[in-house]
């Protein structure tokens, strides 16, 4: 079922109908369930695209040790703010003296609601000091595989965001195009990407308008609108839901970088709805200013 529909400025496309969990937290047909629905676009990882949008463009040079290139190092500030700014979730627990002289039953009934929330906060602490800053070294490591490995191509060259119309798998892709008056190579079956996980797994409708990246490595996958963003449909995103970033959504905050914006490109193909080459929350974008650790704010 739709909650949103954007229609086109090109009529011969048909419409975007975004499920609830693609819209803004603050639409009142938001909707997120966590035990049926798709990972949400955590508020962190539109802040991280943020950081990488803001301190690139990332170019194939040394990105470990005291070299560690701009946007990372905003990275890591993000995530200690973010963390130390969630224990406010957390109420205060009782510490072993306070809750020693409680009556036996009572201590039995709330000892293991303390202990789960502990556990909750200490998964919690772990993904942004330990998780999160594994998955960006591990993405930071395949910089140079998405620029061309000759030294007269550039990354525009390799890396391309397609205007698509993705339809079921049963439906003619040449009897749709042309009886919409499109070109059939930008009309594509849902099943004929790459993708891991597909747009209808997110509650998208088809036929969709929706941009797909084709990347250094000839992989294609669809950028599907989720928790007011895109998220890519590749196995290293899809399979991990702790992983905050993948190397194609690198690659759309390398292009963005070199853009100055926070909207992808359609290079070629339809022209899709700005919804759909939305990477980035306007909410967030607004509200978060990249910032480098404490101790290195001259580096």
């Amino acid at each position: 079922m739709s909650s949103q529909q954007i229609q086109p400025t090109d009529e011969s496309l048909p419409s975007l109908d975004l499920p609830s969990g693609a819209l803004p937290v603050s639409h009142p047909n938001y909707v997120h369930d966590v035990e049926t629905d798709p990972p949400e676009i955590e508020p962190v990882e539109h802040r991280l695209r943020v950081d990488f949008i803001d301190g690139g463009p990332l170019t194939p040079h040394p990105l470990h040790g005291s070299h560690q290139p701009r946007p990372r190092r905003y990275a890591d500030r993000t995530l200690t703010e973010i963390c130390q700014a969630e224990q406010h979730y957390y109420p205060s627990l009782p510490d072993g003296e306070e809750f020693a002289d409680a009556p036996a039953f009572l201590h039995d009934e709330l000892a293991p609601y303390f202990a789960e929330l502990r556990e909750i906060q200490q998964r919690r602490f772990e993904w942004y000091t330990e998780h999160i800053p594994r998955n960006l070294d591990q993405i930071l490591d395949t910089v140079e595989s998405l620029y061309p490995y000759d030294a007269g191509g550039t990354f525009r060259d390799v890396n391309t965001w397609i205007g698509l119309v993705v339809v079921a798998d049963e439906t003619s892709t040449g009897a749709y195009a042309s009886e919409h008056g499109l070109d059939e190579e930008y009309v594509v079956h849902e099943g004929d990407l790459d993708d891991y996980a597909s747009p209808t797994e997110y509650g998208i409708l088809l036929p969709a308008p929706l941009l797909a990246g084709e990347y250094n490595s000839g992989s294609q996958y669809s950028l599907i609108p989720w928790s007011d963003g895109l998220v890519c449909a590749c196995p290293y995103k899809q399979k991990r839901p702790s992983r905050v970033m993948c190397k194609h959504e690198l690659a759309a905050t390398i292009r963005l970088a070199n853009d100055d914006q926070y909207i992808l490109p359609v290079d070629t193909g339809v022209d899709v709805p700005q919804r759909a080459r939305r990477f980035v929350s306007p909410t967030i974008a607004a509200q978060h200013t990249p910032k480098l650790p404490r101790d290195s704010q001259n580096g």
